[in-house]
This record gives C-alpha cells, structure tokens and sequence, in this order.
C-alpha cells in the first residue's frame, strides 16, 4: 500500500498495490453475489478489508476499485502527481512531457562501454529479463532499447532467459504500442542480433502499415 494522487477522487488516498490489489478484486466480485440490497452490507467484506489495511474510512466500495496503484503511470518528474497511464506522454496535471528514460539491457558491459560516458545518465540499467520485464511495467515503454542477448546464469546455474526473450515479451505479451520505439542491438552474438532486429523491425514495419 502506498499513498497516490486519485484523479477520480481528486485528492491523495492510500492505494492497493500487488496481491492487495488482488485480494479487493475478489471482494468486489463477491459482493455482487450476495442478495444484501444496502451497498454497505453488500460490500462490507471489501470496505472493512481496505479500511482495516490502509486506516482510512473508505465508504463506497467503487472508488476502491480505483485505487490501484498500478492502474496509474509513475509520477509525473514535475509536479509529482501519476499519470494517467503507464502510456501517458503527458501530466494531466500541469501538462509536463514526460521524460522517458533510456533502457540498458546487458549483465555484465556498463554504458561507456558501448556509448560515450556523457550519456550514462539517459540511461537506466537491466540485467535479467525479470528486471526488463518489471521495469517496463513498472515504468512503461522506454522511447530507447539497448539490448544485450547472452545474460548468463540465473541463480540456479542455468542459462537465463536472454535478450531475444525480452524482444518477444514486447511484440507478444506486453501489449504495448512499439510503433515509435527505437533500439539497438549491442549484443556480440551475431545470429541473436540478427533476430532480435528482425523480430522487432518485422513487428514494428506490420504496425506501421496496419494504422
């Protein structure tokens, strides 16, 4: 649980995050399968859940259901109040651009080793697949990619999942718009280059043709 600005409520409320979240989904759903007509009484199991965990005197079960925290986008860098979406490219608030950062995939190389040492601050850095795929959801799509493809061992001692895994995690799980992303491919494996590159540049020329 954490505080966030709620753009339904207009004010800042404790939101729900992770299994909490998932837990009031459940309440919710149950409530509408109860024959109780008084909303309260409905709904008494998911008030008292989310009252009992955050402290705050929550009365109507549906502003619960938005107060999600990962139904928002990080916080705006300006003013510091979410945006609306992991997708936003703009504060609804006092319309700052968001400032994406650029996204370093590799375990082993820093950035100067690939780009001048002056850019080392545009970037942040990944390095498993777990930290790419939590990052992007946690932070939404970078306008910029720098993928490595061989990303050594996992904690169990076996090959971890590598850069073209994460390649296909964005064209087919994300869901995400890939439309306008740029990338590179840093990696010295040649044939892993070459598909994470076709892969994406594949998916990315479909959408462009398909709008």
């Amino acid at each position: 649980m954490r505080i966030r600005y709620c753009w339904r409520c207009k004010m800042e409320v404790p939101m729900l995050e992770g299994e909490e979240s998932i837990i009031a989904s459940k309440l919710y759903s149950e409530g509408f399968k109860t024959l109780e007509k008084d909303r309260q009484k409905r709904f008494k199991k998911l008030l008292d859940y989310y009252n009992d965990l955050t402290g705050f005197g929550e009365t109507e079960p549906n502003a619960i259901i938005h107060h999600f925290a990962d139904m928002y986008g990080p916080d705006c860098e300006n003013c510091g109040k979410p945006y609306r979406t992991d997708k936003a490219k703009y504060c609804a608030s006092c319309g700052n651009k968001r400032k994406m950062k650029k996204l370093f995939l590799d375990d082993v190389r820093t950035i100067e080793m690939i780009y001048d040492k002056s850019m080392e601050s545009e970037f942040d850095i990944v390095q498993t697949y777990e930290e790419f795929v939590g990052y992007i959801k946690e932070n939404g799509l970078p306008n910029y990619i720098s993928f490595d493809n061989d990303l050594g061992l996992n904690k169990n001692g076996i090959v971890a999942l590598d850069g073209l895994a994460c390649a296909k995690w964005l064209v087919y799980e994300s869901g995400l718009d890939l439309r306008n992303l740029e990338f590179k491919v840093h990696s010295a494996n040649p044939v892993a280059s070459e598909q994470i590159k076709g892969l994406l540049n594949n998916y990315i020329k479909h959408l462009k043709t398909t709008e």
